[in-house]
């Protein structure tokens, strides 16, 4: 028996192939996951830009009528996009390693068996001057070949996911964004405490 011959009818190339196609799936499921953050956290229902408004008081001097200056604060609003202070995930396939051990084990043995076809009932068939009987059954000998076998397949696959680098476009997108982040003041500046 060749060698060769228990890996005949083998689908090898499924057999390799499916887990390193099941890991492109997974980088599909990742891509789409990111695909999915942005437009249900980073957009509203109108499909804009999700904003954060936030207000604070910025410490400021106030010059009074009198050329006085008077420590004073002023209300303002920041306006933020809530995509640019979380991290978006974009999580790739960084390495795979697939182990597939295939073990086949044959054997093989010979079973002589003996059977002689004669009639214990009947009498002897008379013999011929030689000594030969003339009606002797020819004695059958038969070989039988049985054949055992046995296969196991290990199949390992180790697959390593990191977070990415931010891809160029949403790089540039957040420097759009952030560009336009500006403070808007709010009302008149406020007095805290006079000079005098």
């Amino acid at each position: 028996m060749s060698n060769k011959e228990p890996f005949k009818g083998l689908p090898m190339e499924q057999l390799i192939g499916a887990p390193l196609s099941a890991i492109c799936e997974g980088q599909v499921m990742l891509a789409s996951a990111t695909k999915d953050y942005i437009e249900n956290v980073g957009l509203d229902e109108n499909n804009q830009v999700r904003m954060i408004d936030f207000t604070f008081q910025r410490p400021m001097q106030i010059e009074q009528d009198d050329g006085d200056i008077s420590l004073g604060v002023q209300d303002v609003k920041v306006s933020v996009p809530f995509i640019s202070i979380v991290s978006v995930p974009t999580l790739q396939v960084d390495s795979a390693r697939i182990d597939f051990t295939m073990e086949v084990k044959a054997t093989q043995y010979m079973e002589e068996k003996n059977s002689e076809q004669t009639d214990p009932q009947s009498p002897p068939p008379p013999k011929t001057a030689m000594g030969l009987s003339q009606k002797s059954k020819p004695t059958l000998i038969g070989n039988v070949t049985k054949k055992e076998s046995a296969s196991a397949a290990t199949f390992k696959v180790e697959v390593s996911a990191k977070q990415a680098e931010t891809p160029e476009g949403l790089s540039r997108l957040m420097d759009i964004l952030h560009r336009h982040i500006a403070p808007v003041e709010i009302g008149e500046p406020k007095v805290l405490k006079d000079n005098k």
